[in-house]
C-alpha cells in the first residue's frame, strides 16, 4: 500500500510540473544581423526576448528558426542552452543561423530581380527577412512566433533581461 501512495504521490509531482500554464510566454524577435562572413559562410546573429506573464516560472527548452532572406530559406537556428524565465519576468536569448554563401547569393539574385529595397538616394539597399519559429515551454507546450523586417548591418545586440 505504501508502494502504491508513493508511486501516486510521484504521478500527482510530475503531472504538476508539465500543467499547462495560464499565460503561455510572449516570444518576440528583437532583430536579425549579419554577424560576419568567413569564406563561403555567413553568420547571422536572431536575438529574441521571452516575457513570462505567468505567475510560475518557465523554462523554454527549445527555439527552433527558420531564417528566410527575400522569400528565400537560407538557415536554421537552434537555442544551444534551455533558458529559465521567472515568474512575470523577462529573458533574452542569442541564436546563431549559418548558411552557406550560395543561398545568401541566391536571396540577393532574387532582391535585385525584385529591385533592392533602399531609402532616400545614396542609402545603402537593405535585405528583407522573416523568421518563422517554434519555443518549446515546460518540456511539451509550443508556441510559434515569427517576425520580418530588414536584416541590420550589424548583429543586433542582446537587451538585458528585466524583470518586475
Amino acid at each position: 500500500m505504501r508502494r502504491l501512495v508513493s508511486v501516486a504521490a510521484c504521478a500527482a509531482l510530475a503531472a504538476c510540473a508539465t500543467l499547462p500554464l495560464a499565460h503561455p510566454p510572449k516570444i518576440d524577435v528583437v532583430g536579425v544581423g549579419l554577424d560576419r562572413v568567413v569564406g563561403p559562410d555567413a553568420y547571422f546573429s536572431v536575438v529574441v526576448s521571452v516575457s513570462n506573464p505567468d505567475d510560475r516560472e518557465v523554462a523554454i527548452d527549445a527555439l527552433d528558426v527558420t531564417l528566410s532572406i527575400e522569400g528565400q530559406k537560407i538557415a536554421q537556428a537552434e537555442l544551444k542552452t534551455p533558458v529559465r524565465v521567472p515568474a512575470h519576468a523577462g529573458a533574452t536569448a542569442e541564436l546563431t543561423a549559418h548558411a552557406g554563401m550560395d543561398a545568401v547569393l541566391l536571396a540577393v539574385a532574387k532582391a535585385m530581380q525584385l529591385g533592392m529595397r533602399g531609402g532616400p538616394t545614396g542609402s545603402v539597399p537593405s535585405l528583407h527577412y522573416a523568421i518563422d519559429g517554434r519555443a518549446r515551454v515546460n518540456g511539451g507546450a509550443s508556441v510559434p512566433f515569427s517576425k520580418s523586417g530588414d536584416v541590420g548591418k550589424q548583429a543586433p545586440k542582446a537587451p538585458a533581461a528585466s524583470s518586475r
